[in-house]
């Protein structure tokens, strides 16, 4: 074999190389012209987080939460608000009784009182005086209690006496002894514990079995699109 041969045998193949690079560039071309794919639109719905769930904190210490709605349920709706929270009030207000004519007879809704600061903790503890002679005292309390906003009656002994006294079947001699004697700030104060443990910052805050959702009020269909999907719908 010549040695002209050896050496054209031992250059580099530019044909080859040329073919691979023509198909590189026409490769990274297409895809630059080609239209980028839809992104996942999530930001519809109302944030979800994994977290420690609250529930799970409620079936362990029934005694520091009210419970209403269907017992056996698989599914359970948490509320937790503070008392003096605005949005709260709204949402007790407005989206509370629309929710709970859809589902209350197929989830379990679960209110774990609930204060920010140290102000508002009577009023936590006046739902737990109420929750004490029945669970659904206790849960009318709660959504009655927020009509006391904005007032001079807010979170004072005498305002919770004239919540108590429109609500029936509630005794209100013995739910006044209780807030009297504040036997029931120190479930206040283990709820805003477990609160805390769990990275909660605002008010109100749902929880749909394990999963925080940061509410708004913009969100009343979309809280109804979420619990009719956990519950199979």
């Amino acid at each position: 074999m010549s040695n002209d041969v050896l050496k054209r045998q031992k250059g580099p193949n530019w044909g080859l190389i040329g073919t691979i690079v023509g198909f590189v560039v026409i490769f990274w071309a297409g895809a630059a012209i080609l239209p980028p794919l839809p992104p996942i639109y999530l930001s519809s719905l109302p944030t979800m987080e994994p977290v420690g769930s609250l529930v799970g904190y409620c079936k362990d210490f029934p005694e520091r939460c009210v419970v209403t709605g269907n017992l056996e349920s698989g599914v359970a709706f948490m509320e937790i608000s503070d008392y003096g929270c605005p949005h709260c009030a709204e949402f007790n207000k407005n989206m509370t009784p629309l929710l709970q004519a859809e589902f209350i007879d197929d989830i379990t809704w679960v209110v774990m009182p609930f204060a920010l600061g140290s102000s508002t903790s009577p009023s936590a503890a006046a739902v737990f005086c109420a929750a004490d002679q029945s669970q659904e005292l206790g849960m009318q309390f709660h959504k009655n209690v927020f009509r006391l906003q904005g007032s001079a009656m807010a979170h004072t002994p005498g305002g919770f006496t004239a919540v108590a006294e429109q609500i029936d079947g509630l005794d209100v001699a013995e739910f006044d002894a209780c807030v009297e004697d504040g036997r029931n700030l120190a479930k206040v104060r283990l709820n805003q514990q477990a609160a805390r443990d769990r990275g909660l910052q605002s008010t109100p805050t749902l929880f749909l079995n394990d999963g925080m959702i940061r509410w708004s009020e913009e969100e009343l269909e979309l809280l109804q699109s979420r619990i009719a999907f956990a519950l199979g719908r």
